[in-house]
């Protein structure tokens, strides 16, 4: 039961970056990195689950959701681990 709940956990969490992803501004005042082509997500969000965490947490961070341009996302996928441990939601 706990697996169902962890994979459950992980789906929503990649919906919800996704839609956060879209609906926030634009990539460029986040710091210089390697990004997956055609995209404003960094390579490493697509490779490491804290990664992901890290480039959501930037984003949100902003808080310019309404006043910049939309992220690219194209065909990026956020990392997702089974086994690292949750990872605390700012509010």
């Amino acid at each position: 039961m706990k697996l169902i709940n962890s994979h459950a956990a992980t789906a929503l969490l990649a919906i919800s970056a996704s839609f956060l992803l879209m609906a926030c501004g634009s990539g460029s005042s986040l710091p210089s990195v390697a990004l997956v082509p055609g995209t404003d997500v960094p390579l490493a969000a697509t490779q490491s689950s804290q990664a992901a965490f890290d480039f959501v947490s930037t984003v949100v961070a902003k808080g310019e959701a309404d006043t910049e341009t939309p992220l690219a996302i194209g065909d990026a996928e956020l990392a997702a681990s089974d086994i690292a441990d949750p990872m605390p939601v700012a509010a």
